[in-house]
């Protein structure tokens, strides 16, 4: 059994200690939670568990034990403990993993693994051919291998795999490729928390209604637009059932293998597409918010900061016009969990994403409800952060109507030099959605009756509404910059709740309040906003072109020679053909259409516009005289 550090430091400068007690347990094929279970047992180990709350003490938002299909994390006694189950295991083990506790962390939520079998390292000079010939060979001599698919999408660090971590760990080989100073500037290692970081609090109680998407105005919204197929929310998650008859999915991607596919390993992702594009009026299941959307989905499958990099970027990269992130953790020492990942890792992620590929980002502020902090990424300034409201249009806090007892949290802190907050909130309870279909979901019902499950919730739960409606308003104009949907999304929510609502230092899109961000998302106001907007855009053009036609006729033409007029005829004609006519001021269309019918029978006659007395001299040709 390999002797690991009793103390790393953590990528966010937090130390951490080894755990002796616990360690994870990868295999080397896919494993069923009962067979590693028992496994487990025979060599007086047990699979960790989420402990039953203590009489009288109020169970916790739900947490979750982050175990993969081949990676599951296991209590022992001790190095003896963790030698004899290595023993036990014998060749169906791939590596044991040593788990370490963040300082300042309670409880199982500062638990993680730097995993051994991994290391990101980022060149000093990357440009330069002959020191990326000597670096290939210092990582050659320590068995590295670079996963060139994962690499592209890290932000400048590569992403290297240890051929045999039972020999040589990533914590021995990282403190030598440290002392290489002139070949690399940082190696970090991928960070893989034992906690699951979804924001879901499951109910037992059915509520056969989508009282949430009356709630936002949805139906109304819809009159302006119900989703184009040409837009693509990514469901950055753990996968999505992509079968699902009331779900039009792309191919997505597995995070870990990077194979073309974003089948689930988890039910959470499916719960989350179907709120955000569930398909609108098929005669089956449920509406989505952005129903007639792609969903493109994106299975993580060990929870690690690497995979939420890799995510965003892929993501990015790969067609999505918006990102919906369910999930979140804390910085060590916050006082709250889930924690454990290096955000250093993941913020280029998001700036790639906002600043070179124009992706609205939305996130799910955590339920730990807590006014102090923000679970991040919703904490980032780039990304909308998605708090959670009730069936009576307040915060969702243990005192709702609804008895769920957790609360969405309204944190404000600043983040990069920026103060960042709730950005608006979305209904979070009792939320009908799709679910893996017959008895593999939430709903274990067999048959069609368990492709859905009517109780999702939690920020997760709130999140999708934001980016269903993300993806409406693209729809409605793709033009808009992230930057003009996040201000159509903030500037149109509903001022709702018993809190006041009041401008506020550097939140510059209206009143707002800290619990409610800038209030409850409306669909109908903010697609009716992105149509006045547009028409005023449309009226002017249309004008224009009208001018430009209109001026044309101050100059005599020969007879049938007014081709280029009546090009833009027929341009402005096409103009006139949009959808939704009845929703501009009819007397502009009524002047409108009395010009262009007026122009359109003066061009085609070749005849000039205006009296000759009014058009501008046009001087004849004189000819020369032949001498």
């Amino acid at each position: 059994m390999m002797q690991f550090p009793r103390s790393l430091v953590h990528g966010s400068g937090v130390p951490m200690t080894l755990d002796p007690g616990r360690v994870l347990v990868t295999f080397k094929e896919d494993q069923d939670l009962e067979s590693v279970e028992s496994l487990v047992k025979r060599a007086n180990a047990a699979l960790e568990r989420i402990p039953e709350p203590k009489r009288g003490q109020a169970r916790r938002p739900l947490q979750t034990i982050n175990h993969t299909s081949r990676q599951f994390w296991v209590r022992v006694k001790g190095a003896a403990g963790a030698a004899a189950l290595e023993k036990s295991l014998q060749d169906r083990l791939a590596w044991i993993g040593p788990v370490y506790k963040l300082d300042k962390t309670k409880g199982l939520d500062g638990l993680l693994c730097p995993l051994p079998n991994v290391l990101l390292i980022r060149p000093a000079r990357p440009s330069d051919a002959s020191s990326s010939e000597a670096l290939g060979k210092v990582v050659s001599r320590f068995g590295l291998k670079e996963i060139p698919e994962k690499s592209r999408y890290l932000n400048g660090f590569s992403y290297f795999v240890v051929s045999d971590p039972s020999r040589h760990s990533a914590y021995e080989i990282r403190e030598a490729l440290l002392r290489e100073k002139d070949l690399v500037a940082d190696v970090r290692f991928e960070n893989m928390p034992l906690l699951g970081d979804s924001t879901l609090v499951p109910s037992d109680t059915l509520y056969p209604q989508q009282w949430n998407i009356a709630q936002i105005q949805g139906p109304q919204g819809w009159d302006y637009a119900t989703g184009s197929a040409s837009i693509v929310v990514a469901i950055l998650d753990d996968g999505v059932e992509t079968g699902h008859p009331d779900l039009d999915c792309l191919p997505g991607i597995n995070l870990s293998t990077m194979m073309p596919t974003g089948d689930p390993g988890g039910n959470h992702g499916t719960a989350c597409a179907g709120i955000a594009a569930a398909r609108l009026n098929n005669m089956l299941g449920v509406a989505g918010v952005g129903g007639g959307c792609k969903i493109l989905p994106l299975r993580r499958v060990n929870s690690s900061d690497v995979e939420a990099a890799t995510g965003i970027n892929w993501a990015a990269d790969n067609g999505a016009h918006v990102i919906s992130m369910s999930f979140g953790r804390y910085a060590a020492g916050e006082g709250f969990g889930p924690t454990g990942w290096d955000f250093n890792i993941i913020d280029p992620a998001i700036e790639h994403a906002w600043n070179d590929q124009n992706v609205v980002l939305c996130a799910a502020t955590g339920n730990e409800n807590t006014g102090t902090v923000n679970r991040y990424p919703a904490r980032h300034p780039l990304v909308i952060a998605c708090g959670a409201s009730d069936q009576v249009d307040n915060r969702k806090s243990p005192a709702s109507p609804d008895g769920e007892n957790w609360g969405s949290n309204w944190g404000q802190q600043v983040y990069e030099g920026i103060t960042t907050g709730v950005s608006v909130v979305a209904p979070g309870v009792l939320i009908p959605t799709t679910d893996r279909q017959g008895a593999s979901g939430y709903n274990t019902s067999g048959g069609a009756a368990g492709n859905y499950f009517m109780t999702f919730n939690g920020t997760s739960a709130a999140t999708p509404h934001v980016s269903g409606l993300a993806a409406l308003v693209l729809s409605e104009k793709p033009s808009l910059t992230n930057a003009q949907v996040r201000t159509v999304i903030e500037k149109t929510a509903d001022k709702v709740g018993t809190v006041p609502y009041a401008l506020q230092a550097g939140f510059p899109n209206g009143t707002r309040n800290q619990q409610m961000g800038y209030g409850r998302i409306n669909v109908y106001r903010a697609l009716k906003s992105v149509q006045k907007t547009f028409f005023k855009e449309w009226k002017d053009s249309i004008i224009d072109k009208l001018l430009v036609i209109e001026k044309a006729w101050h100059i005599d033409v020969p007879k049938g020679s007014r081709w280029k007029e009546k090009e833009q005829i027929e341009e402005v004609k096409g103009m006139l053909g949009f959808e939704n006519p009845e929703l501009i001021d009819p007397r502009i269309l009524v002047e409108i259409s009395a010009r262009l019918e007026r122009l359109e029978k003066e061009v085609f006659k070749g005849r000039a516009f205006i009296r000759k007395a009014e058009r501008p001299e046009v001087r004849p040709r004189t000819r020369k005289r032949r001498k």
